[in-house]
C-alpha cells in the first residue's frame, strides 16, 4: 500500500491519535478473516493485512503492544466484537456503515474498505455508535425471534387452510384467529378418511395422516414457544422500571414497551430523539431544493418488527380517540381536515417513539402537559 493513499492531514490526525495513547487500527470484520488496517508512523506507511480469526483475537490480546482504537463498520457482530475490544483495555468505535460508505472506492476489497475505515475512523466529525450491552442485545435478539416465530405459525396456518381447502373442508378465514378451527377440522378431517381406509385399498389415509401430524406439531409447537417468550417478555415488562414508565403513553403496551426499550438500550447511544426515530425508521424524510423543503413519507429502513409494533400502537390510538374523543388539539385539527389516516398514524409512530426516547432519558412517566400531538384517551 502507498504512503501516498495518506495525505499529510491525515498522518497528523493519526500522530495526535497515538499521541492521546491510541493507535488508531480499522478492522473490515468477516465471519472467518479480520482485515487489519493502519498507519506506521515510524516506518511512514500503511500496514493493511489478513489476519485469521483466532490471530485477529491473540493481536487484541497482545499486552506489549500499544493500546488502541479501533474502528469497525456497523455489523452482525459489531456489539459482541466492541465489547470484547473494550474489556482488554482498548476502545472501539462502531462505525455507521452508511457514514464510511464515503471514503469508500468504487472498486472493492477487503483492503481497499479497511483503507476506507481507517480515513472515517480519523476524521474528527465522524459519529461513532456506542456499543449494546449483552442484556440488551440478547433482550432484542429475543424480540427477533419472536417475530421470525410468528411468521412461520402465519406460514404454518396458512399451509393448513390451503390444504384443508383442497380437501374440501373449509375452516373459517385465513387467518391465526382462526388456528383452533383449523386444529380441529384436521382431527376431524383424519377421524373421518380413518373409517374409509379400511373399506379401501389406497395410501390416502398414510398421506393424510402423515401430512396432518406435521401440521398440528408445527402449529401446536409453535404456539407454545410464542406463549413462552411473550410470558417471558410480559414478566420482564412489569421488572424493569423504563418499561413501567413506557406503559403511561397512551397505545402503549407492555409487550411494545419491551421491544421500544431493547431497540433502544441505553438512550445515551442516541444524540436526540429525532436520531432514534431515524434509527427505528419512522422518521420522515425531507427533501428539497432552491429554498424549497418538501416532507416526504417516513423510510423504508430501520427495524421492521419494531415499526410493526409502533404502527399497530398507533392505530390502536387513532382508533379510540375517535370513538370516545381526545384532548389534542393536534389530532382534532387533522381529522377535521379530512387528512389521510396513514398519515396520521406515521406521525402518531414519530411522536410514539420520540416521546419513549424522552421517557428513558429522564426516567419519569408521561407527561401530557408536555406533549400536544399525544394525550390520554377518555
Amino acid at each position: 500500500m502507498k504512503a501516498a493513499r495518506f495525505t499529510a492531514d491525515e498522518i497528523e490526525r493519526v500522530a495526535y491519535l497515538t499521541s492521546k495513547g491510541y493507535l488508531p487500527v480499522a478492522v473490515d470484520v468477516a465471519s472467518r478473516v479480520f482485515q487489519v488496517c493502519y498507519y506506521d508512523l515510524g516506518a511512514k506507511h500503511v500496514r493493511n493485512y489478513q489476519l485469521s480469526r483466532v490471530k485477529f483475537f491473540e493481536f487484541i490480546n497482545d499486552t506489549h503492544t500499544p493500546r488502541k482504537l479501533i474502528g469497525i463498520e456497523a455489523c452482525g457482530s459489531c456489539n459482541y466484537l466492541c465489547r470484547y475490544i473494550e474489556e482488554h483495555n482498548h476502545k472501539c468505535h462502531i462505525l455507521p456503515a452508511q457514514k464510511v460508505k464515503a471514503f469508500l472506492h468504487l472498486d472493492k476489497t477487503d483492503r481497499i474498505d479497511a483503507l476506507g475505515i481507517l480515513k472515517a475512523l480519523i476524521t474528527p466529525s465522524m459519529q461513532h455508535i456506542p456499543a449494546r450491552s449483552q442484556e440488551n442485545q440478547y433482550l432484542l435478539n429475543l424480540i427477533t425471534v419472536r417475530e421470525q416465530l410468528n411468521k412461520q405459525f402465519v406460514q404454518t396456518v396458512n399451509a393448513a387452510h390451503a390444504f384443508l381447502y383442497e380437501s374440501g373442508v373449509v375452516a373459517g378465514t385465513a387467518s391465526v384467529a382462526s388456528a383452533t378451527k383449523v386444529t380441529e377440522a384436521l382431527k376431524a378431517l383424519c377421524n373421518t378418511e380413518t373409517e374409509k381406509e379400511n373399506s379401501e385399498d389406497d395410501c390416502s389415509y398414510s398421506h393424510l395422516n402423515c401430512i396432518s401430524e406435521s401440521l398440528l406439531s408445527n402449529i401446536e409447537s409453535l404456539q407454545t414457544k410464542i406463549k413462552e417468550i411473550n410470558s417471558h417478555l410480559l414478566s420482564y415488562a412489569s421488572n424493569n422500571e423504563i418499561c413501567s414508565n413506557l406503559q403511561t403513553v397512551p397505545g402503549i403496551g407492555k409487550l411494545s414497551a419491551v421491544a421500544l426499550y431493547a431497540a433502544m438500550g441505553d438512550p445515551e447511544r442516541f444524540s436526540s430523539s429525532r436520531a432514534f426515530a431515524a434509527f427505528i425508521g419512522v422518521a420522515p424524510v425531507t427533501t428539497g431544493t432552491g429554498g424549497k423543503t418538501t416532507v416526504l413519507g417516513i423510510r423504508k429502513s430501520g427495524i421492521q418488527s419494531i415499526k410493526k409494533m409502533l404502527y399497530m400502537c398507533a392505530m390502536v390510538y387513532l382508533r379510540q380517540a375517535m370513538k370516545n374523543g381526545t384532548e389534542s388539539s393536534w389530532l382534532k385539527q387533522r381529522l377535521n381536515q379530512n387528512r389521510s389516516k396513514k398519515i396520521i398514524i406515521c406521525a402518531i409512530m414519530n411522536r410514539l417513539a420520540r416521546i419513549a426516547y424522552a421517557i428513558a432519558k429522564s426516567g419519569q412517566a408521561f407527561d401530557e402537559t408536555k406533549c400536544n400531538m399525544i394525550k390520554k384517551l377518555r
